[in-house]
């Protein structure tokens, strides 16, 4: 999530917006609007995708995000079955159909590779501003090249025992 400040931020929260307004202009067609079950469930459930994004965003941990992006996908599923179910009463045209349920698809697509990414390791919020040093990373190939654990004077971050000796004036092997 570098450089998201917030949910608005999100490409494919903007997209899910976007797609949940087309719809919501959809439904009010008289013949549509007539069927008022419908419209209200494929008008909550596509406010559904974007509210559970928003939701997540603002739990604060990965995987409470993650959960909540769940949610926002089996909302967006029950949107594009509305969306048949629409095409089937014929109240939306095979074209607007074929589009509406496309982008429902590309919003799908956006959100899986996020939470991929978010999953990858060393990515994500939980790895957030825990990088290594360049020297840490020495430490750590010696570590697996030696086979040894690194000396505890490293460990502790002080100074290598000769350098104290020859401070004090003492000859150093």
């Amino acid at each position: 999530m570098s450089g998201v400040k917030k949910f608005t931020d999100l490409r494919f929260w903007q997209r899910s917006r976007h797609w949940s307004k087309d719809i919501f202009f959809l439904t009010k067609r008289k013949n549509f609007a007539a069927d008022r079950r419908l419209v209200s469930q494929i008008n909550d459930s596509s406010e559904s995708v974007m509210a559970n994004i928003a939701e997540g965003f603002g739990r604060g941990t990965q995987g409470q995000f993650i959960q909540f992006l769940g949610y926002a996908l089996g909302s967006l599923n029950e949107t594009q079955a509305h969306l048949t179910a629409a095409y089937d009463r014929e109240y939306i045209t095979k074209d607007e159909f074929g589009t509406l349920f496309q982008e429902g698809t590309e919003v799908r697509k956006m959100m899986v590779a996020f939470v991929r990414q978010m999953n990858k390791a060393g990515s994500g919020v939980k790895n957030m501003g825990k990088q290594s040093t360049w020297t840490e990373k020495v430490w750590e190939q010696w570590e697996k090249i030696t086979g040894q654990e690194r000396p505890d004077w490293i460990k502790n971050g002080t100074p290598h025992p000769n350098f104290l000796r020859q401070e004090k004036g003492e000859e150093v092997e």
